[in-house]
């Protein structure tokens, strides 16, 4: 069994290729996993709520998670966020999903981040941006957000990306900066990624990386 990673993840060989990891997950029969999308709601205060979802109480457990998600729980954010991506109890609803997902982005969620990777990817009540993607599914791991279930996730989801995207679209990735990545985010997209404020270095300029693990390539 290869190393277990929460913190971060091991890079070798090529900016294209990502090492293989493996997780001890407990999965739950919630979890949207056919899209990789993180849904993680069982945490400390939330009980009534998930007790109220395993009965398919769906009014019950959005007003539990609305107050934890007012006191400032990205994790309710997230559960929230999860019943207008999938219609549970309510009519499915990109646009609502994608609030409840920035607002707990906002703070750091891990889920947030790959959740929003996914629907940008996919082009889920927004247009798709495989760049932005791809950058969101590598901070997860990069800034050792989440937990392993969230870890694991966003490795297959950026696994997926660096099969399926062209070297160009990589390098233009990893020249945008963290800063223009969020501002995309809480944007919603209005605005090339490019054109939005750096504060800070392109993202293949930061210490993350270990040599050899990057070519050596200018950003335009």
């Amino acid at each position: 069994m290869t190393q277990v990673l929460t913190a971060g993840v091991v890079w070798r060989n090529t900016f294209l290729g990502v090492a293989s990891l493996s997780f001890n997950v407990v999965r739950s029969t919630v979890l949207f996993a056919a899209a990789f999308l993180c849904w993680n709601p069982v945490h400390a205060g939330a009980s009534e709520g998930v007790d109220a979802i395993k009965r398919g109480d769906y009014e019950t457990a959005y007003e539990e998670f609305s107050a934890l998600a007012d006191a400032g729980d990205s994790h309710a954010m997230v559960t929230i966020g999860m019943f207008y991506y999938k219609g549970d109890g309510f009519e499915q609803d990109y646009d609502k999903a994608m609030d409840w997902f920035i607002r707990a982005f906002k703070l750091g969620n891990g889920d947030a981040f790959n959740n929003i990777g996914v629907m940008y990817r996919d082009g889920l009540g927004v247009t798709p941006n495989r760049a932005i993607a791809y950058d969101l599914f590598l901070l997860v791991h990069m800034r050792g957000l989440g937990g392993q279930s969230t870890q694991q996730r966003a490795n297959r989801n950026l696994r997926r990306e660096v099969a399926e995207l062209g070297e160009a679209q990589i390098k233009y990735a990893l020249c945008l900066s963290e800063s223009q990545v969020k501002a995309f985010v809480v944007d919603r997209g209005g605005n090339r990624p490019e054109t939005y404020a750096r504060d800070g270095t392109a993202i293949k300029d930061r210490e993350w990386w270990l040599e050899g693990d990057l070519p050596d390539f200018a950003c335009d």
